[in-house]
């Protein structure tokens, strides 16, 4: 009698993955649209609130977190990554992991595209740090980055309880990178809300469209009797 190996490609998706999908990427452009037409829902003057309590240390933690969604640093990111979980989880699955996180990362281009929200002012700024942001705010693309980041990494955990940890610590990520977004004042507070349902939707996206391409690749049988 004869068994199949696990395949070596195969991700942790979530069984309905187009189905969550959908509803998330439905409520990133909902978002961003509803935030459009009534600026009340934007939470415009969280920026400034949360940049009048700064500091050189918070300054330099901000400014470092700025170069997150660089083409260069993001490689720079994926290829540690990759390295690390070679030794954890196999080539395989160490590249489906860099696939997800930029390929759910690049989805922002098109939500971006789609609603078009230009970036806040930065004149009620108290403490103005020297950043020059693309032209459209909603979602955040750093944001997005760090989520479909988290959601990859949670992917291909074997373990509930490393799940656990991988989604704790990368929610703190997720925050810390959100509050950078407000601190520099590049952003709304729905920018960050959106980037990440854009990250995790993205980063789902992909990882489903990977388990179809990848499925039935084996390394071969085992036997057993």
């Amino acid at each position: 009698m004869h068994s199949r190996r696990p395949n070596p490609w195969s991700l942790r998706v979530p069984a309905h993955w187009v189905v969550w999908t959908v509803v998330l990427f439905a409520l990133t452009i909902g978002l961003g649209f509803a935030a459009k037409a009534l600026p009340a829902l934007r939470l415009a003057g969280l920026d400034a609130a949360v940049n009048r309590v700064n500091s050189p240390l918070l300054d330099d933690a901000a400014l470092v977190l700025d170069r997150l969604d660089h083409p260069i640093v993001v490689a720079v990111i994926l290829v540690i990554v990759f390295v690390i979980l070679l030794f954890v989880a196999g080539w395989r699955r160490a590249l489906g992991v860099c696939v997800v996180t930029g390929g759910g990362w690049l989805t922002t281009l098109v939500v971006k595209t789609v609603v078009a929200q230009p970036r806040p002012s930065t004149a009620g700024l108290t403490h103005l740090l020297h950043i020059s942001p693309a032209t459209l705010s909603y979602p955040s693309g750093h944001v997005v980055f760090a989520a479909a980041l988290v959601t990859a990494l949670s992917l291909v955990c074997r373990t509930a309880a490393a799940r656990v940890v991988v989604l704790a610590v990368g929610a703190v990520f997720v925050l810390l990178v959100a509050w950078s977004r407000l601190y520099v004042g590049v952003h709304y507070g729905t920018d960050v809300v959106g980037g990440v349902l854009n990250g995790i939707a993205g980063a789902l996206l992909v990882a489903g469209l990977w388990q179809l391409a990848t499925r039935g690749q084996r390394t071969g049988y085992a036997a057993t009797r």
